[in-house]
């Protein structure tokens, strides 16, 4: 069965948050605001051959500032996802890497992994289906079973609950989406600065076949616009403005995307892993030791192309009335093919 991840990270933080693919919740006694100064994401996808089979890793990397103690994140996914540490440096590499491209002529406590106490607990509708400790944070997985349970299970573990919120839970809920809640307690923050939490990794299946899962329309329930900055690594480059799967037509803009130079296997991806060996990338793989362990670690010898996008100044009511998420599509030359995900019964077939 699909599950719906709510994702609460419980920092000591310090302002309004606006998250691209989530929404802040604050401390149920708290009376000021949060504020996300910055939301990017490392998006990793494998298609599938048939419906069901895709997977994806999300790295969502946020910067916090307020004065708040703590703090509630939600995020939904389409499947329960697995959620681990990784380091804050590849954001630094990739954002690096993209600008000396550019620049170019071109064509807590615990340790990972503890299990806390309580996983199976069920509470007036809300189901916590697993707890874990990864990095600073504390993790649960959650499953609302009935409608408005989320709300009253935030005002329990102590946030505030989200208003006028129970169109786009509902949303979530209908489609079997997960909620995942991540709970941060050890950041100390300076009033006057903003802080990186480390990032997370989400690893889960799609629920699709060619789409690549962007969770957005939560970030329709804040007040202030929002920036989106992706950095998404797939096989073959994605349709920009070939039709209206394209990510030209949700307010995304190119920054760079991966090609194939003479000495290059066409249509072949780079090999991430193994950049020295890679005519591509060998000039530029001492800039990139972290992006390249973490290759090693989660895809060893599978080969991508980067292309990085962003959007600035959303409109989250805009953004609320999308019929779903972001949905990246590969490119597919015949401008009048389908998606196989975006089809009716497909996992991002509701999309406008």
């Amino acid at each position: 069965m699909r599950t719906c991840v709510l994702t609460v990270l419980c920092l000591a933080l310090t302002v309004p948050a606006a998250l691209a693919d989530g929404k802040i919740v604050p401390p149920r006694d708290y009376k000021g605001s949060l504020e996300e100064r910055a939301q990017e994401a490392i998006l990793i996808f494998n298609a599938g051959d048939k419906p069901g089979e895709a997977t994806e890793d999300m790295i969502l990397k946020i910067s916090v500032t307020g004065e708040a103690g703590s703090f509630a994140w939600v995020i939904p996914f389409p499947t329960q996802p697995k959620i681990a540490k990784e380091a804050p440096r590849l954001f630094k590499e990739l954002f690096d890497y993209v600008q000396a491209r550019t620049r170019r002529p071109s064509k807590k406590k615990g340790s990972d992994g503890e299990k806390l106490a309580a996983a199976d607990a069920k509470l007036d509708g809300v189901k916590v289906l697993s707890r874990r400790i990864v990095g600073t944070y504390e993790t649960a997985v959650v499953r609302e079973e009935k409608a408005g349970a989320l709300n009253e299970w935030l005002k329990r573990e102590g946030f505030q609950s989200l208003p006028d919120a129970e169109d786009v839970i509902g949303y979530y809920q209908k489609k079997g989406y997960v909620f995942a809640c991540i709970k941060v307690s050890d950041t100390v923050l300076n009033k006057d600065e903003p802080i990186d939490s480390h990032p997370l990794r989400f690893t889960f299946k799609t629920g699709g076949r060619d789409g690549i899962y962007f969770p957005m329309k939560m970030t329709g329930l804040q007040s202030a616009s929002f920036d989106v900055n992706l950095y998404v690594f797939y096989g073959a480059w994605l349709n920009d403005k070939l039709n209206k799967h394209g990510y030209v037509h949700r307010g995304f803009r190119l920054r760079h995307r991966d090609w194939d130079t003479a000495k290059c296997e066409a249509n072949a991806g780079k090999s991430w892993s193994a950049p020295r060996h890679d005519p591509y990338l060998q000039d530029m793989a001492g800039r990139l030791p972290t992006v390249t362990r973490l290759f090693q670690t989660l895809h060893p010898g599978e080969r991508y192309y980067l292309t990085n996008i962003q959007a600035a100044r959303l409109n989250p009511e805009q953004v609320r009335q999308w019929s779903n998420d972001l949905w990246l599509f590969p490119y597919y030359v015949n401008r009048e093919f389908v998606p196989y995900d975006a089809r009716t019964g497909g996992a991002a077939s509701d999309r406008m």
